[in-house]
């Protein structure tokens, strides 16, 4: 698969001081190894056979812990019985799924479900960085298995868009600069494909700000208990403009809102 990249190699640096409030609340996580990788999970309060899993892709080399503690997803997952899925990646260019990362992540995926009797159902993926790029090259060589998808700071993506039909979302700071043009790129051809994407900058650069997690713990949150578009903004210009005036805005700018709260973040 040809990809569009961001080429220069910058340091992960993340916002500690505004991000480290939010983990106290994060349970202890497990662990389980597939080959030589290890995966921290967390198990929801309260779950059963339906219960669904999401993976959460941290920053270049990240371990899962570490992800786990700082995405902080821990209250979505209890609200929605979700089991939150981290892998240690390592090099190697883990976020190719065709060379080996793909069939790690997904026999991680089938040992959840057997430990815990899961039914097999859709999974949903969250990355920051290198984690970006996994969330969106792992639902390009899974789309049947993805329910939803987004990623913060991205800096690789498919060449071409060939499944679009997950819904998704994009966020990355102004002053990171090369990733602003290839994801805007991209958000264009997967809108134009049919699908539906939401895309938000922040102030700053290529760190993991609480603004952009607060934002993906919302969007999940809303998708997963169903909430259908109440509204649609244009990128850039800040419009927007009830479901029934769709057509004023031209299908490569278009954010479709899935509550009047996503809409009122995605102005500030």
């Amino acid at each position: 698969m040809k990809k569009i990249f961001f080429t220069s190699i910058s340091a992960v640096v993340l916002a500690v001081a505004s991000v480290a409030s939010a983990t106290a609340s994060v349970a202890h996580s497990e662990m389980l190894t597939v080959g030589e990788t290890e995966f921290a999970y967390r198990i929801p309060k309260n779950y059963g056979t339906n219960s669904q899993i999401m993976v959460l892709f941290g920053g270049r080399n990240w371990p899962g812990d570490k992800t786990l503690k700082t995405f902080n997803f821990a209250g979505l997952a209890d609200r929605h019985g979700l089991f939150l899925l981290s892998p240690s990646f390592h090099d190697r260019d883990y976020w190719e799924p065709e060379a080996w990362s793909g069939n790690a992540l997904s026999n991680a995926v089938r040992e959840l479900e057997l430990k815990f009797a899961l039914n097999s159902s859709k999974l949903y993926f969250y990355g920051y960085s290198a984690g970006g790029q996994c969330a969106n090259l792992f639902y390009a060589s899974m789309p049947g298995r993805v329910a939803a998808w987004g990623a913060h700071a991205c800096g690789v993506y498919p060449f071409s868009v060939t499944n679009a039909l997950a819904p998704a979302f994009i966020t990355c700071g102004l002053k990171d600069e090369g990733r602003i043009p290839i994801s805007r790129q991209f958000i264009y051809h997967y809108r134009e494909s049919g699908g539906q994407m939401l895309w938000k900058t922040y102030p700053g650069g290529h760190e993991l700000n609480l603004e952009a997690l607060e934002l993906a713990r919302a969007w999940f949150d809303a998708l997963i208990t169903g909430s259908e578009a109440v509204g649609i903004g244009e990128d850039d210009t800040l419009k927007t403009f009830p479901l029934s005036e769709t057509e004023k805005i031209d299908i490569e700018f278009r954010n479709y809102f899935p509550t009047s709260k996503i809409m009122e973040m995605w102005l500030q």
